[in-house]
């Protein structure tokens, strides 16, 4: 949607931070979550430092834990780096968070998917091409029912995408904050090629 002259800078901000907050609201914080074994390949201290979140498209990685019963927080740019576009994230060394990895350690990681971020997009434009039409017609224009079209569209993925992540992985179901934190099983050897320094957004 073409906002210039329509709307200005803080209006779509401010609609995007209302449409933020109910995807939260309605669907949970945080909106993905995974968790990973940490792996170590040879010696003390060679421990795999590319880990996939099991979703090739990320809009961001919100936080990421390491550690086993007490986990520590670690640092984006210090600890780790994301590469969003092949749904990645690659630890800075063996020694993240002010603590050497350990075998007994596991890692989650709390991310967007870029589905959401694409949601979000689709329905502050609805949302502002409504109060468009009701200001100057005060009936749908045909942009507005395009928009609309999309975001149906898109609500279907979502559904689709949402069921077979709660067929699937169900069981990983956290009754107490109401997070499913998918366990994903890591191909390292894959990771390796898959990962690539140019997929990081800095």
């Amino acid at each position: 949607m073409d906002t210039t002259g329509r709307y200005t800078t803080e209006e779509v901000e401010e609609e995007i931070d209302n449409q933020t907050i109910d995807i939260y609201d309605e669907i949970g914080t945080p909106l993905e979550a995974m968790y990973s074994v940490v792996d170590k390949y040879s010696g003390l201290d060679d421990f795999y430092l590319e880990y996939n979140l099991g979703d090739p498209h990320v809009y961001q990685v919100e936080r990421v834990f390491v550690g086993t019963v007490t986990k520590r927080e670690l640092e984006e740019g210090v600890d780790y780096d994301v590469a969003k576009k092949v749904g990645m994230i690659k630890l800075t060394s063996s020694t993240v968070g002010g603590s050497r990895l350990d075998s007994a350690d596991d890692i989650i990681i709390q991310y967007v998917p870029e589905i959401y971020r694409t949601y979000c997009a689709l329905l502050t434009s609805v949302a502002l091409l409504e109060k468009l039409d009701f200001i100057t017609s005060g009936k749908p224009s045909k942009e507005l029912e395009a928009a609309e079209a999309r975001l149906a569209k898109h609500e279907q993925k979502m559904r689709e995408r949402i069921g077979i992540n709660l067929s699937g992985d169900y069981r990983y179901f956290d009754e107490v904050y109401g997070v499913n934190n998918k366990k994903v099983t890591q191909d390292h050897d894959k990771n390796l090629f898959l990962y690539r320094e140019d997929s990081i957004d800095n």
